[in-house]
């Protein structure tokens, strides 16, 4: 079994991002959006998104509750190894789940050092304090891996990652962003926007900016999306008050 990546252009919503800052952000975003694999009938199948951050010397998957909630545990997911073809099956990292009692927000803990080391080699780790920001802003990226996106010859799963810019505002405690069927591409074109299947558990990043120029800004991890629904919304729980509760927990 092995994972390949493939290359993709930016989408816009509406937030009239612009094309150079776009893809600014989503080569960033390449190193960070993490696709989660299932093992099932001896063969990986996609099932989610996530983040990977640092706190102390500890490993921590983000992503959504809600894909543990039909039976699959931590030691059935895998995490590829970015662009090295190979896949990390957690059964042997010692994972530990932590979730949020009150909203749909998990995180893992790799216990198994040598397994951190190889995510950390193959993917670009944020800061755990990050997650403490309460950024508000009007322009989000949602950056992950939709089933739409992806397709397997042989052996290998093939996936094209989803980099999609929106605007959002917070509604009844989430964050919320429009969400319609056609989007455009950074190239101009305008082009049918996937089903976000598959990209559960994804990072929804704050584009700050930071002075006048067209391409830099600051990227702040503001929420983890949940739930979506086509022509009409993606909604995305906060994840600062999760920051504090695993503070707690880990510290």
């Amino acid at each position: 079994m092995s994972w390949a990546r493939i290359g993709t252009e930016p989408l816009d919503v509406d937030s009239h991002v612009g094309a150079q800052r776009a893809r600014a952000i989503g080569a960033a975003l390449e190193r960070v959006a993490v696709p989660i694999l299932r093992l099932r009938n001896g063969r990986a199948e996609p099932l989610a998104s996530g983040a990977l951050y640092l706190f102390g010397t500890s490993l921590l998957l983000l992503t959504c509750r809600h894909l543990f909630d039909d039976g699959v545990c931590a030691g059935d997911l895998g995490l590829p190894l970015a662009d090295s073809g190979r896949i990390l099956w957690l059964r042997a990292a010692r994972p530990r789940v932590l979730v949020d009692p009150g909203a749909d927000l998990a995180a893992v803990r790799i216990g198994c050092r040598r397994s951190a080391g190889l995510l950390r080699r193959h993917w670009r780790i944020a800061p755990f304090d990050s997650l403490a920001s309460e950024a508000r802003a009007h322009t989000y990226v949602l950056a992950g891996f939709p089933y739409a996106q992806m397709r397997r010859v042989g052996p290998t799963l093939h996936a094209r990652p989803l980099v999609l810019f929106a605007r959002g505002e917070m509604d009844d405690g989430q964050l919320k962003l429009s969400y319609r069927r056609i989007a455009r591409r950074a190239d101009g074109l305008e082009i049918h926007a996937p089903a976000l299947d598959g990209v559960s558990g994804a990072t929804l990043w704050a584009v700050v900016d930071e002075g006048s120029d067209a391409i830099e800004c600051v990227l702040q991890p503001a929420a983890v999306q949940t739930s979506f629904k086509h022509d009409a919304y993606v909604r995305a729980e906060p994840v600062g008050g999760f920051f504090r509760l695993l503070r707690s927990r880990l510290a």
